[in-house]
């Protein structure tokens, strides 16, 4: 196996197992937000109860699907979205990934996914704290791979 293929496995392994912090870290911002606002916006069971119904698998079935989202999105941004943010945006990569989490939120939860589901644009169907606590989850998301992700990105040569 030729160096450069070794690099590739490594940075493929090291992105998924930072989607995998970086999804916990959005738990753990999850949790916060419902404590402080009192609204119980648990997308892990939402997606959970899409795929299987509203029962008790529901929640293990969500969280699955909610953490192999979040390695994909992982996936994306080391791949596809740093490449392009590097030779637009200076900065610190924990920029670049609060960045990617503020584009993730708007782009696809604010004017996707919660509006497919009835709660309107940025789920303000909802409440008017859906917003801020959908778009907190993603900068803290976005923070948490860009900081990890700092040694996998780098510009080899």
């Amino acid at each position: 196996m030729s160096v450069k293929q070794v690099y590739r496995n490594q940075k493929f392994t090291r992105l998924v197992i930072v989607g995998i912090v970086g999804t916990l870290a959005f738990y753990v911002a999850t949790f916060i937000d419902m404590k402080i606002t009192g609204i119980p916006l648990d997308v892990a069971t939402v997606l959970g109860q899409l795929v299987v119904g509203d029962n008790e698998s529901s929640i293990i079935i969500g969280n699955i699907f909610h953490i192999g989202n979040g390695v994909g999105l992982t996936l994306l941004f080391g791949y596809v979205f740093m490449p392009i943010s590097r030779k637009i945006l200076k900065g610190r990569i924990w920029l670049h990934g609060i960045v990617f989490g503020v584009i993730l939120t708007v782009t696809t939860v604010w004017f996707g996914m919660l509006p497919s589901l009835g709660a309107g644009v940025a789920g303000l169907n909802i409440a008017p704290e859906v917003p801020a606590m959908t778009m907190f989850r993603h900068i803290i998301f976005g923070a948490v791979i860009g900081i990890l992700s700092k040694s996998t990105c780098e510009v080899r040569k």
